[in-house]
């Protein structure tokens, strides 16, 4: 602490940069914070993920798959429940306002009971074939309350009276699911399908099941997919933590991998704009480090201020940065589209630890060669140019 004032006197002297150096780090630790904070949200929705469910899609056809592959999957051995689902895609109002209502059967909300609503909610969409139950992110985004009517206009689905409208009544406001970070519109999948002409019933596009053995899952999805593989409508079988596992890859891209990516870059950037300056300071004040070593300030002495000189607007960069990314990532939501895939990232305190350890580490590695040129530094030459 008793070297702080020279430190500071040091930091004073260019304030300007000083200042400019600060607000790079910042910037470049709250982009470190926000994608740590991303990578770490994507593993706590893989670790909250059951064990004992299984999604079944299908394989190749987007229009779904007929609802016996829902009940021949219910037959199967080591098949405890099953549900099924079915999305109706469409607009709400204008064309680009592009939204989805998920329709279920009457045992999602009990295989699914984390998906926001509540069992009170999943019982008003049971006996209430019209009920919908809205998130609250798609409610504020749509300017919904309970009591108010939804309606959907979907182009491509058409009820047996010839018209493309659903209208539903919001039955409840839910709140919002860890695990499904978009948001969500749920109704009465028997009032779906009885709505549609008879030709078109019957169609699902998604079968969940929860097995009765978790260690088991890898070898049912395999056989339910194998059950189906010669068949008209070929699935594919994924335990849910497989899924999310997956989730961490979008179109190809590991996100993980991408985040990690962009953090290093950032520091990368500090990195060599924290030893330029340091190399830069240290050049123009050789005279200065000369005169402390003639006073009988030794080497580690002189060294340790000039990486302190380094780490403290870094480690203050960093401590900002992160705190500016714990603020933006929980604004961040409601600056994005209601069925954005993409969840909030989550600023933890290790997020704060590691920025501080990277900062630390940057700081010091960025200290080595004005360190190397101060151990190297000739007394008499340095003063001798001075004068």
């Amino acid at each position: 602490m008793r070297f702080l004032p020279l430190v500071w006197a040091a930091l004073r002297r260019k304030p300007v940069r000083s200042i400019l150096v600060f607000l790079s780090v910042t910037v470049a630790f709250t982009l470190f914070g926000l994608m740590i904070g991303l990578s770490d949200t994507m593993k706590i929705m893989e670790e909250r993920a059951h064990p004992d469910r299984i999604w079944t899609l299908t394989r190749f056809d987007m229009d779904g798959m007929p609802i016996a592959v829902a009940k021949r999957i219910a037959t199967l051995p080591g098949v405890k429940d099953t549900t099924v689902m079915y999305y109706l895609q469409g607009y709400v109002g204008d064309p680009k306002n592009h939204t989805a209502i998920f329709f279920l059967d009457d045992e999602y909300g009990r295989i699914f009971p984390d998906w926001g609503p509540s069992p009170e909610q999943w019982d008003m969409i049971r006996h209430d074939r019209t009920a919908m139950v809205l998130s609250r992110k798609w409610a504020a985004q749509y300017h919904k309350k309970a009591g108010d009517t939804f309606t959907i206009i979907a182009p491509d689905t058409v009820k047996a009276d010839g018209t493309k409208v659903w209208t539903f009544k919001i039955a409840a406001i839910g709140e919002e699911s860890t695990q499904n970070t978009g948001g969500y519109a749920m109704a009465n999948y028997a009032y779906f399908d009885e709505s549609l002409p008879l030709a078109s019933r019957g169609r699902i596009s998604e079968v969940d099941l929860q097995a009765t053995d978790p260690a088991a899952v890898d070898a049912l999805a395999a056989r339910i997919d194998g059950l189906f593989a010669n068949s008209g409508n070929p699935t594919r079988s994924l335990p849910e933590r497989t899924i999310y596992a997956m989730g961490n890859n979008w179109g190809g891209v590991d996100v993980n991998k991408v985040t990690g990516e962009v953090a290093l870059v950032g520091l990368i950037m500090i990195l060599y704009l924290t030893s330029s300056v340091l190399a830069k300071s240290v050049r123009e004040r050789l005279a200065e480090f000369a005169t402390l070593k003639s006073f009988g300030f030794s080497d580690g002495i002189v060294i340790g201020l000039v990486a302190a000189e380094g780490a403290l607007p870094c480690l203050l960069g960093a401590v900002c940065g992160v705190a500016v990314a714990s603020v933006l990532a929980r604004q961040i939501s409601s600056y994005m589209p209601a069925d954005a895939p993409i969840p909030a990232p989550t600023v933890s305190p290790s997020v704060f630890v590691w920025a501080l350890v990277c900062a630390a580490a940057v700081a010091l590695i960025g200290a080595i060669l004005p360190a190397l040129r101060l151990a190297r530094l000739d007394i008499a030459t340095a003063l001798s140019e001075r004068g």
